[in-house]
């Protein structure tokens, strides 16, 4: 019998801290053992081993590393600092604004007290007369 003690560590990212060990003599003798080939047990043991193999590159691609999230995280932080300069440039031309409507209000508010001061004294000396 070859010896085919070759092991698949898969390790993924530190999020998850797990290793899967995989031992492909073990495999082969179990399936011998439970009737199988010699050869067709060990190729089966083989095969998966090099899919393991193939899944570990697949499975450490799909988590992010930590400078991918640093990357990620640094254009987050400059996003919302822009929005907060935009925020702010917003909230001096609405006080600017707001001051100038208020200004306009008032004008008018006065333009038309007089209007009626005039208006009432023009009917109240129509009505003197």
């Amino acid at each position: 019998m070859i010896c085919m003690e070759a092991q698949v560590r898969i390790t993924l990212p530190e999020i998850l801290m797990a290793a899967i060990a995989f031992d492909t003599l073990k495999m082969a003798e179990r399936l011998e053992s439970a009737g199988m080939p010699a050869a067709q047990a060990k190729m089966q043991a083989t095969v998966l081993a090099e899919v393991i193999t193939a899944e570990d590159a697949s499975i450490v691609d799909r988590f992010s590393s930590k400078q991918d999230v640093a990357v990620e995280l640094a254009a987050i932080k400059a996003g919302i600092e822009k929005l907060d300069s935009k925020i702010s440039q917003s909230a001096a031309e609405f006080k600017a604004l707001n001051s100038d409507t208020k200004a306009e209000l008032i004008r008018w508010v006065v333009s038309v007290g007089i209007l009626q001061m005039a208006l009432v004294a023009g009917l109240v000396l129509k009505l003197v007369k």
